[in-house]
């Protein structure tokens, strides 16, 4: 009896998920107005990588043509593949520094 309640319980986390509209951009915001926000805000951002500048650092550029530096750690990835023409919604926080700001990436999907 305890290895069905265990087993049903797993299944349950396994399978946790929800609605998620084919319709929502989930509020995304541009590059510059992101730049603009406190440091470790909430961001939403839809564009496409650029280019890869080193490790885990690329230049991504939102439909404006607006640029900024993200982080995307090797796990944030999940199963996306992506070029310089794959559109994608990066979901992360503003890392901002003395200097320059970038976006630490929690999450990568692609827009279809």
């Amino acid at each position: 009896m305890k290895k069905i309640i265990i087993a049903s319980l797993a299944a349950s986390i396994a399978m946790a998920g929800g609605f998620v509209s084919k319709n929502s951009s989930e509020n995304a915001i541009s590059v510059k107005e992101a730049l603009k926000l406190n440091d470790d805000a909430k961001v939403v951002l839809e564009g496409k990588i650029k280019s890869h500048i080193k490790s885990d650092k690329y230049e991504f550029v939102d439909k404006n043509g607006d640029i900024i530096v993200i982080e995307i750690g090797d796990k944030k990835w999940g199963n996306v593949t992506a070029n310089e023409d794959t559109p994608l919604r990066i979901r992360g926080e503003v890392d901002k520094e003395l200097t320059k700001t970038e976006i630490d990436v929690d999450s990568v999907e692609v827009i279809k």
